[in-house]
């Protein structure tokens, strides 16, 4: 458990708070490249606690803008986006992507005003279908992080965003535990079968893995070891967690991966990412739409990202589905798991929890978070994975048999560019 002050040393993101400071070290994904048309409405939107707007200019150029105009305060998600700049409505004031001021036609044709009124932006980047954004200090911008499933062509993924109605913390720790799949994913009648995937009842078989966790450069990795089908195998699922705030979920090599990641956007709310991806082979669009239900991709309202089912509605779960289909009663992976996730409430109170051992990963993230906030506002050392963002392609999960009497360490060792001198394991359990 965590005590009443670190839970709120961990999950306020506000600029000034440590663990504000700590997520404006990184790029973040911040919208879905297709949200922004050339010169159509601006979107608004909120990311680490601040207000912004986002839009295409005519040149295809995109900006990420404080959402109110520095003149009087006015909304730009209400300005026309022309001529390669938002003009504010109020009185014409007008911004590019950059933020410079470009026209102001208040002023007299003389002055040089506008050359000292900017609107607040954020550099992005667009890569992989999405738009990133470093919020932190321009002389302290970190490499562009390149993941592995970013690296792959478009009709090789698919890929989501929605608002989740819980902090960024309890979001992400739902993600790392992978214990959970034994139980909140199932059928009724045994494991639940991803489309394109191998079954195997090896999680539902053992419900009680032994963890071993091992630090890394970016954060760190965890195996969950089962059982095998023979008495001297292992089965082996490994999850990287990388700072910040993302995970890959175990999956056999060769087959389908998934990508998850939690950036808060307030602090009683993040913005959930999923990709589903193929290394080597597109997916057929039978295979993508037949993705796209079983995880849940309907939903939500692709206008808002708001999901359909919420507390209100007890997130749609059906008493019959649980009878006779599904152990949740919810259909959608990620639907089981925000209903799961929201249910805590939006800070989870960490103080009456009881921790057992298959959540060493859990506390494992947290300690590392805390751990990286203080140390880079107290003595400005930098948080895990800044400088290897640009490795990041060289990250994947993995779940396979090994011989019982062999270490996943060794049959899949680190890759050497992420290993760390803070010491291979710091915890394990049972």
């Amino acid at each position: 458990m965590l005590n009443s002050a670190d839970n709120v040393f961990a999950t306020q993101t506000k600029r000034g708070t440590p663990m504000g400071a700590l997520f404006r070290r990184y790029w973040l994904p911040a919208l879905l490249s297709d949200e922004l048309i050339a010169d159509n409405a601006p979107v608004r939107f909120k990311l680490l606690n601040e207000d912004l707007v986002a839009f295409r200019d005519t040149n295809g150029e995109v900006g990420i803008l404080s959402e109110y105009c520095p003149h009087r305060g006015v909304s730009l998600s209400l300005a026309r986006n022309e001529e390669n700049g938002l003009r504010c409505i109020y009185h014409g004031w007008k911004f590019d992507h950059s933020g410079a001021c470009v026209d102001l036609p208040t002023e007299p044709a003389s002055s040089d005003f506008k050359s000292k009124v900017r609107a607040g932006a954020y550099p992005t980047r667009e890569h992989a279908g999405a738009v990133w954004t470093y919020m932190g200090a321009p002389e302290s911008e970190p490499p562009f992080p390149v993941y592995l499933w970013t690296t792959v062509p478009e009709s090789h993924r698919i890929m989501a965003k929605w608002i989740q109605e819980a902090n960024w913390l309890q979001s992400l720790e739902g993600g790392i535990d992978t214990v959970h799949a034994s139980y909140l994913h199932n059928r009724v009648d045994g494991p639940s079968l991803a489309p394109g995937s191998t079954p195997s009842g090896l999680m539902v078989q053992d419900t009680t893995p032994r963890l071993e966790l091992e630090l890394t450069s970016y954060g760190f990795r965890y195996a969950a070891i089962r059982r095998g089908d023979e008495a001297n195998q292992s089965y082996v699922r490994i999850t990287p967690h990388i700072m910040p705030c993302s995970s890959y979920p175990p999956s056999v090599k060769g087959q389908n991966r998934i990508w998850d990641m939690w950036v808060p956007r307030d602090d009683h709310s993040c913005w959930a990412w999923d990709v589903c991806f193929n290394e080597t082979t597109p997916m057929s669009d039978e295979l993508k739409e037949n993705l796209k239900e079983y995880r849940g991709y309907y939903s939500y309202d692709p206008q808002t990202f708001r999901k359909f089912g919420n507390r209100e509605n007890m997130w749609l779960q059906d008493r019959e589905l649980m009878r006779t289909e599904s152990w949740s009663g919810i259909r959608g992976l990620f639907p089981q798991d925000n209903a799961v996730q929201e249910s805590m409430g939006v800070i989870v109170d960490r103080t009456i929890e009881h921790l057992g051992t298959t959540d060493i990963a859990i506390i494992a993230a947290r300690r590392l978070y805390i751990k990286a906030a203080r140390e880079l506002v107290e003595q400005g050392i930098e948080p895990p994975g800044v400088w290897e963002q640009k490795e990041y392609a060289h990250i994947a999960s993995d779940a396979y048999l090994q011989d019982a009497d062999k270490s996943w360490r060794t049959e899949r060792p680190l890759d050497a560019r992420f290993q760390t001198s803070a010491g291979p394991e710091v915890m394990s359990g049972p």
